[in-house]
């Protein structure tokens, strides 16, 4: 809702009130409404990445109960090298 609305009122709300007298109304007016076009894409992008990812950690936490592995071992927690490689001699 925010994507559609926020730039075209900026863009009238600008053309009519803070831009009239300007030599070329409609560039500023345009400029102002990219302006706004961006600064909701940004909030969408820090909103996404603000979310927790409670699913993927919920899914990875059951397949290793369900393969019965401790939390930490297997493939899943990724691979072992150097000091954390296991011994299997």
């Amino acid at each position: 809702l925010a994507m559609a609305t926020l730039p075209i009122l900026s863009f009238y709300l600008s053309l009519y009130y803070v831009f009239p007298h300007k030599e070329d109304p409609l560039m500023w007016s345009g400029g102002v409404a990219v302006l706004f076009a961006n600064i909701v894409i940004a909030g969408y992008v820090v909103s996404a990445f603000s979310e927790e990812d409670d699913d993927c950690l919920d899914e990875r936490q059951m397949r290793m109960q369900q393969q019965g592995m401790a939390k930490g071992d297997g493939d899943l927690a990724g691979p072992r090298v150097g000091a954390f490689k296991q011994r299997t001699d």
